[in-house]
This record gives C-alpha cells, structure tokens and sequence, in this order.
C-alpha cells in the first residue's frame, strides 16, 4: 500500500482538527445552556465538605463571567474526550505497526474509561481534601471563586492523567520496550515510587488524597501486570 503524500496527511489533520473544534464548540453551546445544573456540580464539593456556595467570592467585576466561560469550556473539554480521542486515534493508528482493529478500540476504551474513573475518584475525595485545607484558616477567610475552581479542575484533570500511568505500562509491555521483570521483581520499590509520585502530584498534600491517588494506581498496575503474565 502507497504511502500518502505529506500534503494530503496535513489536508487531513486540518479536517480532523476541524471536526473536533466543531464538536467541542456544539457540546460547549449544551453546557452554557445549561451551566445552572453544571455550577451545581462543581460546588458539589464544597457543600459536602460542610461550606456554602456563599463562601465563594468575585474579587472583580468581571470574575463571575470569566469563571463561567472557563467552566464551559473545561467541562466541554471532559465531555468532549471520547470523539477528540477517537480522531486523534484515527489520525496516528496507521503508523502504530501491528495494532489490531480490536487492540485499538480497547485502547480507546480503556483510555477513556481511566481517564473519567480518575476524575470520578477526585470529586469523591475533593470535599475532604477542601476541608483539609481550610482547616489550617484560623480565623475568617475568603475564598475566591476562581481559585475554588482552578483547585476543583486541577485535581480533577491530575487524576484523570495519572490514571493512564497502567495503561502505558500495559502498551510499554506489550510492545516489549520494558520487560515486565522490572516491576514485578521490584514491587516494593514499585509502590513506594508511585506513593512519592502521588505525592508529588497531589496538591493538598492531605493524607485521604494521597491514599485514594496511590492504592487505584498501584493495584491498577498489578492489574495490568496480570494481564501481560506472558510476557
């Protein structure tokens, strides 16, 4: 088979980076319509850990606005990842040598399902890790709305990009450029570096953060380790 010319590879790439910013901008319209139900989700957090959305505060004018514009698009971001996944998998599948149609759709998958197990995790220990820090506010404080959300989406988008560490482990092992030996030979060190990885990492620093950061990432590289016990 005839490799395509330079020229129709970019033709190509402009056209899946088009769809893609067609996408994310239709899903972006969705959320903003319905950014009421969104806001309330992404203060979820901060109501469970015993605060109120009053705590929130613009210290501009226009920081109300610029907070919601910036919600839409990460969130539109978050649920736009399976079709951005799937163009850009699209677009470099064919010079990923041996990668079976199957191979390839559970990549995708197991990406995606990494990636959103990762972002459920932190909105479960965010409100414990919210409390943690403002535990150390020993008298009133005020917490700035965009700081509040720039935390929220922060560990949110750290956890769902850690959560890939197994599935590169599994690609690196399947592709035989790590020996699996290395890490089964060395579980012990194994876990201590993903435990000063995770604390690395995390930014509060709080030990039901670093708990629910490590032990998922570890016993999914076990897992992963299990299904390469092959190799």
């Amino acid at each position: 088979m005839s490799k395509k010319p330079f020229f129709d590879h970019f033709k190509e790439l402009n056209i899946r980076i088009l769809v893609s910013l067609v996408f994310f901008l239709f899903i972006s319209g969705i959320v903003y319509a319905n950014y009421s139900t969104i806001y309330d989700f992404l203060i979820s957090p901060l109501l469970n850990a015993g605060y109120s959305n009053t705590d929130l505060v613009a210290f501009t004018i226009y920081e109300g606005f610029q907070v919601k514009i910036t919600n839409t698009f990460l969130v539109s971001f978050i649920l736009s990842l399976p079709v951005l996944i799937i163009v850009i998998g699209n677009f470099i599948k064919p010079a990923i040598n041996d990668l079976t149609n199957f191979s390839y759709v559970m990549y995708i998958l197991s990406f995606l399902f990494l990636f959103y197990l990762g972002v459920s995790v932190a909105f479960q220990t965010l409100p414990i890790a919210i409390d943690f820090l403002l535990s150390f506010n020993e008298s009133d404080f005020i917490l700035r709305t965009q700081n509040y959300f720039q935390i929220v989406f922060r560990i949110a988008m750290l956890f769902g990009i850690s959560f890939q560490i197994p599935l590169i482990i599994y690609f690196l092992i399947k592709k035989r450029i790590i020996n699996k030996t290395i890490f089964t030979n060395n579980r012990k060190e194994l876990f201590v570096v993903v435990l000063i990885f995770s604390a690395i990492l995390t930014p509060t620093g709080d030990p039901l953060t670093l708990f629910a950061f490590t032990i998922p990432i570890y016993l999914l590289i076990e897992f992963v380790l299990f299904l390469n016990k092959n190799k």
